[in-house]
């Protein structure tokens, strides 16, 4: 079984090509970078090809590995030469667009929208894994894969497109947002010397804003315009920002505590 990696050279697309090497399978990688391309197989065993049609010529899986900016491009470039018996992914962290795209261009074989729902520097399969089929044929797929990948240790959902967009602009566009967010303000005050008194809350959210901040802004950039109604969440965050401050700047402390009691009973803590 061989899978052609559609960007093998970025962070997913290495993390995947020694996942699937360790699987027993053979990878071919294709990149728009040829240098990083070849760079990563003098440390990885895996096949390089000359550009993406290459590529999947020889695969059974096609997996594409790219921004989501540059998704269309190459889904309109492989389409024509996909066959009937080959699999193609995305791994996007969008699904909806994604989905739409490669079903409007690739009309032979079987598609499949995918979400690992992790990074690069996951050191292991633990890790959620997310599957969105819209027909029969995708759903039968994606229940092998499924068990497939549970073997493997990865806990794996299946919904549709809609359902995890919406999900992931809670998940993924707002726990963004906060962490922007938070970096902006404490770029505004003393934050060098936060580490010399910071407990275990504070690290957390340093964590959050760290991975946010040290990741690919045009990725971020993207995911907060294409995930639907993530505005509106960020709306009523900023609803709530308000109404807590108003209580402080009041130094209403009995309405403080009734808004905490609620709070509490509503997230079952």
């Amino acid at each position: 079984m061989k899978v052609a990696i559609l960007g093998g050279a970025g962070v997913m697309g290495r993390w995947f090509s020694k996942f699937f090497i360790e699987q027993g399978y053979e990878v071919i990688i294709s990149g728009r970078t040829s240098q990083k391309v070849v760079d990563f197989s003098k440390k990885i065993l895996v096949e390089v090809a000359a550009n993406n049609i290459d590529a999947l010529k020889k695969a059974d899986i096609i997996m594409i590995s790219v921004l989501m900016q540059n998704l269309e491009d190459v889904v309109k470039e492989i389409a024509p030469y996909v066959r009937g018996n080959q699999i193609v992914w995305d791994i996007t962290s969008v699904k909806e667009i994604p989905v739409e795209i490669m079903h409007r261009y690739i009309k032979k074989g079987t598609i499949l929208g995918t979400h690992p729902v992790f990074g690069p520097r996951a050191r292991d399969t633990n890790q959620n894994f997310i599957l969105t089929p819209i027909n029969e044929k995708e759903k039968k797929y994606a229940e092998e894969l499924r068990k497939w990948l549970e073997e493997r240790g990865f806990t794996v959902s299946i919904m549709t497109p809609k359902k995890h967009d919406e999900l992931m602009a809670v998940i993924l566009g707002f726990s963004h947002f906060i962490g922007l967010t938070v970096g902006d303000t404490w770029a505004d005050l003393n934050f060098k010397e936060f580490d010399k008194a910071a407990g275990i809350s504070f690290k957390t959210l340093s964590t959050l804003v760290g991975n946010v901040v040290s990741t690919n802004p045009e990725f971020y950039s993207v995911l907060q315009m294409s995930l639907p109604d993530v505005d509106k969440v960020e709306t009523l965050f900023r609803e709530k920002v308000d109404k807590w401050l108003e209580i402080i700047k009041n130094k209403d402390k009995e309405r403080f505590a009734e808004e905490m009691t609620t709070l509490r009973k509503k997230l079952d803590c």
